[in-house]
């Protein structure tokens, strides 16, 4: 189908209120437009092409691979099986994303070895991964002696980590990268975070209700917590952080603010290095602003900050900002 200038295969549609809302059956002919001039989003259904045949799309009750009861968050669209690791298919996303290139980084351990494992029964949690035996690995299909050996090396390498890389890697609602670096900076230690709750860990740099709750409710689960336990035992490890007061961090009451595109760090990478070493970082220029960081592309907050003489620096005197300050870029 060609939509406003591409050709579009595919147009998914999972949220309750917006199919209820559509009106939206099986069968149905709709219309397409490109929302946000990329996004294929299905705006209308035309009911003069309804088939007779045409079905009510009905939402499982319960998960179609794990059979656990699939549960619906109030105030969310989204509708999600219950079973946690006891389900194989959230098993193999989770050991997926702990083996991501961003968390624990296990070179060779890919989509399809991972689901592998998981068919066979050879991995049913994390920690299992660590287990594994060359004659395990060599038997799987595409898989070799010198493959098994690599892949049992490089989870070997990833035994020693950081702590915020870990946090990331636990796969924990909504924390990503830049949130576990934020725990990690803020609390120091793994037991710290652990017992914290969730007025304590919204005292965190850009961590609010939602997060808090989802970080205290993943602690609050015994599985994960074995989870945890079970990965320390199989030799995941890390140095704790030296957590300093607020007053005594060099950009403490300084405000800082991001615009235009960073080569070197990510604007989340940016964010967090400048939060852990205590400024604030804001989404808008204002006379509040100690410093700009401006990177290709800036537009209009460039020119706000030049009409109210802030003080500006490119991508490179961040850099050296931050290496100055100890952090490791």
């Amino acid at each position: 189908m060609f939509v406003g200038g591409v050709t579009v295969s595919n147009a998914t549609l999972h949220n309750r209120d917006e199919i209820q809302r559509l009106g939206l059956k099986v069968g149905d002919t709709v219309i397409v437009r490109r929302a946000g001039d990329v996004i294929p989003q299905i705006v209308q259904v035309i009911e003069a092409k309804r088939p007779v045949d045409a079905r009510e799309i009905i939402f499982p009750e319960f998960c179609p691979v794990c059979n656990s009861p699939v549960e619906t968050v109030a105030d969310e669209a989204v509708a999600r099986c219950s079973g946690g690791l006891v389900c194989a298919a959230q098993r193999k996303e989770a050991i997926k994303h702990f083996a991501a290139r961003k968390a624990m980084n296990v070179e060779g351990l890919g989509d399809k070895l991972v689901e592998q494992l998981v068919d066979l029964g050879l991995v049913n949690t994390l920690a299992d991964i660590y287990n594994l035996s060359r004659e395990q690995l060599a038997g799987l299909d595409r898989m070799g002696e010198k493959s098994a050996d690599n892949i049992l090396l490089a989870l070997e390498n990833t035994k020693k980590t950081t702590l915020a890389k870990f946090i990331f890697a636990l796969g924990i609602r909504e924390v990503g990268e830049a949130t576990a670096r934020n725990f990690a900076n803020y609390f120091g230690s793994f037991e710290s975070l652990a017992a914290a709750d969730e007025e304590t860990l919204q005292k965190v740099p850009d961590v609010g209700p939602v997060v808090a709750h989802f970080v205290a409710e993943f602690f609050a689960q015994e599985s994960n917590r074995e989870a945890v336990e079970k990965l320390r035992v199989a030799g995941i490890h890390w140095d704790n952080i030296e957590v300093a007061s607020p007053e005594e961090l060099p950009l403490n009451g300084l405000t800082y603010v991001l615009t235009g595109t960073l080569e070197a760090l990510s604007r989340d990478d940016a964010k967090a290095h400048l939060l852990a070493l205590g400024a604030k970082v804001a989404g808008s220029v204002s006379a509040k602003t100690d410093y700009v960081v401006a990177g290709p592309g800036a537009g209009s907050k460039l020119a706000k900050a030049e009409e109210l003489g802030l003080k500006v620096m490119d991508e490179a005197g961040l850099l050296e900002l931050l290496r100055a300050h100890g952090r490791s870029i």
